[in-house]
């Protein structure tokens, strides 16, 4: 079933060539280019330093963790689940939709969004995405950073603190609008890199903050733009406080926000053709 769902949207990394079943292989039928299934799940996951990294990392914190909310590795639960009932709330309602969640961890954000959509997960993560497949998600053994689906693909993309994963933000949400059809939006959060606390925060999560690179709102709204889509809301979160701040395109974000808001969450639209 997992493969049934994506092999119309699948792409060769190579050539972007479509894929048909070999096996336990898919091949490209215009270079030849194989890639293998672990458990009917594609591994399209490219040799890549900053991944690699990332992948130790979230093997390790699943087999400690195994399928729990946890293992998405927030700063605690109470977290996870404001963070994730804020989002969810900004993205509104979804059904019939073609829905990509990068860095889906085990699914416990977006699992909700299966019920009425085709919801596919890409995580660098083996191990997080045989959870992820339990909960109804389509899944695949990918990086953002070169995402293995044909252009335009997807009504709606969510990226839920991946990108200070990723040292270049900018190339990262090109490729997200690459996906994304027209019309379509794009829901891009990440940790605030203008809030105070950020200090704090490096000290507690050290093992993570060695590789993370912080971002602002305005950077990401920057990228989004440079990636012809139209910046629509900035969501701004306040944890542990528990409340969040919608603020429009066309409005100034404010200091209050800018410097005291712990998550941020970007809204774009790519403009139909």
């Amino acid at each position: 079933m997992n493969l049934d769902r994506l092999l119309p949207i699948l792409r060769c990394l190579n050539c972007g060539g479509r894929l048909s079943q070999d096996g336990r292989l898919l091949a490209c039928q215009r270079c030849g280019e194989r890639f293998p299934l672990a458990d009917d799940i594609p591994v399209m996951l490219r040799e890549d330093t900053e991944d690699r990294a990332w992948e130790d990392y979230f093997r390790r914190v699943s087999e400690k963790m195994g399928d729990s909310e946890a293992a998405n590795s927030y700063v605690s639960l109470k977290n996870f689940h404001f963070v994730r009932n804020q989002l969810l709330r900004f993205i509104g309602s979804v059904k019939g939709q073609a829905v990509l969640d990068v860095g889906c961890g085990t699914g416990h954000f977006s699992q909700s969004l299966a019920r009425d959509n085709l919801l596919v997960g890409v995580d660098v993560s083996l191990d997080m995405l045989v959870y992820a497949r339990q909960k109804g998600l389509a899944v695949v053994q990918s990086s953002g950073k070169k995402l293995p689906f044909e252009a335009v693909s997807f009504d709606l993309v969510i990226a839920n603190n991946v990108i200070q994963s990723i040292q270049a933000g900018e190339p990262f949400i090109n490729e997200l609008s690459r996906v994304t059809r027209p019309g379509g939006r794009l829901i891009v959060s990440a940790t605030n890199g203008q809030n105070l606390s950020l200090v704090f925060f490096r000290v507690i999560e050290k093992r993570k903050y060695a590789h993370l690179k912080t971002y602002t709102a305005e950077e990401i709204r920057n990228y989004l733009g440079a990636a012809r889509c139209h910046v629509e809301a900035v969501l701004f979160l306040f944890f542990p406080f528990g409340f969040a701040r919608h603020v429009r395109a066309n409005e100034p974000p404010g200091a209050l926000n800018r410097h005291l808001a712990t998550t941020l969450a970007v809204e774009g639209r790519k403009p139909k053709e």
